[in-house]
């Protein structure tokens, strides 16, 4: 079928105010360009930091590495004779350092309780200091090599990185400990993690796990500072729990930062080249507000034109949304609407007419069910209470007398917990056919709980005593025969209050009573009633 172009048609409209909304979209779609652009620079980025992470974390593990085999190999050499020499030693300490300098703070020598027997270079009230408590020592006097904690040195008086050898006789027994101490700012050490900058605020740390210190840092303040609690720092957190690789966090002092590490397996640590998203994105930014300003200028224009070209296109529609809105509010009776135009708006209305045709018919369904309980059929307690009400007027003047029955089962719980709600429900459906065989019609017998029944009775003429003892006795008798279930057949009981009232009593007063009362039944034995 060709397409005729006719201002009549709904879809005719819809095409033209899709092409329209098509070149505005198209200035939409640029804006999530900065997204994938985000992508972009964010791969591209983390790459780039990747690679520093990487060549920092080479080049601090080629000083350890190092200044490790330096001080291994001084200890295989060293002459255990000189320790009781503290003046050779130190002579003797200085020809090795000043052949290879890799130590900015000197060697140091410590007996077995931790003292400094000797060092070299110099330096004041360090010969006699004690040293047991670091961990580097205590590693070193169980025979191991070690790479001590980052510390604050306590004679250089700056953040220092100690080295320890122990060093043994030839029987294995270690003897004395050689020590190592770098500065951490020093020329010769890490150097590039110093020097390196990333952008205008990015920069490079150095992490500790094992001690949770930050070693060093391009910003001198954090050297040695403790690394932040677990929370604060997601990536950081993963970090610490042997994660290596990229990702985007927010940083211990709220700024959200693209971040790379890398390990340094020689001594365990981890380097972190970082850098704040705000300088990473800002092409994204640029462009993003690019894109702001333009389509600044182009949404009033289109915004009126949009209102101008809706208005035309929607006014039937919106006719007949307001006659549909009148009859919602009651203002006008529920009935057809006109159909204007033969068109989409036309085609809608027409299918409005027939769904507001389906739910008139099933208005009188929507009321039963709000009235009645949805497994057995019967009054629910909201109707019961307007059939109570009712009787108790028809009663009030006609001075008659009203009874109401309340049924509760006994030994139902059983069917439920025994064979499956699905055979306590066919139990049900089976008392209520029972019970509304004894009744009359004008009766109402009522489904108030799960296995509770209410039976309203009302003009109960001269005897209503007689009358109400006669109809529970047959609700009594309903129970005699056992119920068949899909599984065997079970036996039932009621137990039922009676509360007898005129047309002055309370409804709510006279079902509570009969309530009562079939306690009392159900205490007197079950199986029987009991009047209030």
């Amino acid at each position: 079928m060709m397409f005729r172009f006719s201002l009549n048609s709904l879809t005719t409209r819809i095409i033209i105010l899709g092409t329209v909304l098509l070149l505005v979209g198209a200035l939409g779609r640029v804006v999530f360009l900065t997204d994938y652009l985000r992508k972009d620079v964010t791969e591209l980025t983390s790459a780039q930091l990747l690679t520093i992470a990487n060549y920092v974390a080479q080049d601090v593990d080629r000083d350890i590495i190092v200044r490790r085999d330096f001080l291994a190999h001084v200890a295989k050499t060293f002459p255990l004779a000189l320790l009781g020499k503290p003046q050779a030693l130190q002579a003797w300490l200085g020809e090795r350092h000043d052949l290879n300098p890799l130590f900015s703070r000197g060697l140091v020598v410590l007996d077995t309780n931790g003292v400094v027997i000797s060092d070299y270079p110099a330096l004041p009230e360090r010969v006699g200091s004690s040293a047991s408590d670091r961990d580097y020592f205590q590693q070193a006097l169980r025979g191991k090599a070690a790479i001590g904690q980052p510390i604050l040195g306590r004679a250089a008086g700056i953040p220092v990185l100690p080295m320890a050898e122990p060093l043994r006789d030839d029987t294995g027994k270690v003897r004395a400990v050689l020590v190592g101490i770098s500065a951490l700012q020093s020329a010769n050490f890490m150097e590039a993690l110093y020097s390196t900058r990333i952008g205008h605020s990015g920069g490079l740390l150095l992490i500790s796990p094992r001690h949770g210190l930050f070693v060093g840092s391009s910003d001198p303040g954090m050297i040695l500072a403790k690394t932040p609690p677990a929370g604060v720092n997601k990536l950081h957190d993963l970090t610490m729990e042997g994660f290596r690789g990229t990702g985007i966090t927010i940083n211990a002092k709220g700024i959200e930062e693209l971040a790379a590490t890398a390990s340094v397996p020689s001594a365990d640590w981890v380097v972190v080249a970082r850098l704040p998203t705000t300088e990473a994105f800002t092409p994204v930014a640029r462009l993003r507000q690019f894109v702001l300003r333009n389509t600044a200028i182009i949404l009033p224009i289109f915004v009126i034109f949009m209102i101008l070209m809706m208005r035309h296109l929607m006014r039937p529609l919106m006719d007949t949304a307001r006659r549909a809105d009148r009859m919602t509010l009651g203002e006008i009776p529920l009935e057809s609407l006109p159909v204007v135009r033969k068109d989409e708006v036309g085609h809608l209305t027409a299918a409005f007419n027939r769904v507001l045709g389906k739910l008139l018919e099933s208005r009188a369904e929507l009321t039963h069910i709000a009235h009645h309980d949805l497994l057995t059929g019967l009054p629910n307690r909201k109707l019961l209470a307007d059939r109570m009400k009712l009787a108790l007027a028809r009663a009030q003047r006609s001075h008659g007398k009203v009874a109401v029955l309340f049924l509760d089962l006994d030994g139902f719980k059983p069917i439920n917990d025994r064979f499956g709600h699905e055979s306590g429900d066919l139990a049900l459906c089976e008392v209520t056919r029972r019970l509304t065989s004894v009744i009359r019609r004008e009766d109402t017998l009522a489904r108030v709980g799960g296995d509770e029944f209410v039976i309203l009775l009302s003009d109960l003429g001269a005897a209503p005593e007689a009358a109400v003892t006669s109809v529970a006795n047959k609700c009594l008798a309903v129970f005699e025969r056992p119920f068949l279930l899909p599984h065997q057949s079970c036996q039932l009981a009621t137990s039922i209050g009676i509360a007898l009232g005129d047309g002055d009593s309370d409804q709510d007063r006279l079902l509570i009573a009969a309530d009562q009362a079939m306690y009392r039944a159900k205490e007197a034995g079950r199986g029987r009633f009991c009047w209030a």
